[in-house]
């Protein structure tokens, strides 16, 4: 691991079985599931605040993070997660959070430590806290956010896209493989 992520080198993505098999070989996948990646990625969170400018007023102990199963593109290509904003009627249900975060499982295991931050700072681009203290989603400024480029680098966070969108797509196909095996 770099030394820029020496901090991090005890924060590792746990190890999950996506899919349950029943006694007979019988296999329960093709829902979406959700685990909880708090231990994980607000600790990358955290990281991210304290060393960048552009995330430095976002609040990691406010955003409740998953991995899932499920898959997302944006613009033809699989990202790594996405942001969601917790709306009125969720928050008066539970105040906890302002966001969600949702990685998927599968292809967040895959990155090493450099690739997940520059992931995951991308996704907290998207924390927009208004002057009157409002949670919202900060619109994309390009195909990537303007301040996750100019932060990492444009060579480095695009070569890391294109490292997400092909690993997410090989897991997919690999699934889809597995499901024609089985029946």
């Amino acid at each position: 691991m770099s030394e820029m992520y020496s901090t991090l080198e005890q924060v590792v993505t746990p190890v999950i079985q996506v899919n349950v098999t029943k006694a007979d070989g019988a296999t329960f996948d093709g829902d979406v599931i959700y685990l909880d990646a708090d231990d994980e990625l607000k600790e990358i969170a955290k990281y991210i605040k304290m060393n960048s400018t552009h995330n430095a007023d976002v609040n990691p102990g406010r955003i409740k993070f998953f991995y899932t199963t499920e898959t997302k593109k944006d613009a033809g290509k699989f990202v790594a997660g996405q942001l969601l904003v917790r709306n009125g009627i969720e928050k008066m249900i539970n105040d906890d959070y302002d966001y969600i975060v949702l990685v998927h499982y599968k292809g967040w295991k895959e990155l090493d430590m450099e690739h997940k931050v520059m992931q995951l700072d991308k996704i907290l681009c998207g924390v927009k806290i208004t002057s009157d203290d409002k949670v919202k989603k900060q619109s994309i400024d390009s195909k990537e956010y303007i301040s996750n480029l100019r932060h990492f680098g444009s060579d480095k966070v695009l070569q890391s896209t294109e490292i997400v969108d092909m690993a997410i797509e090989r897991i997919v196909e690999e699934e889809k493989e597995q499901k024609r095996q089985n029946g």
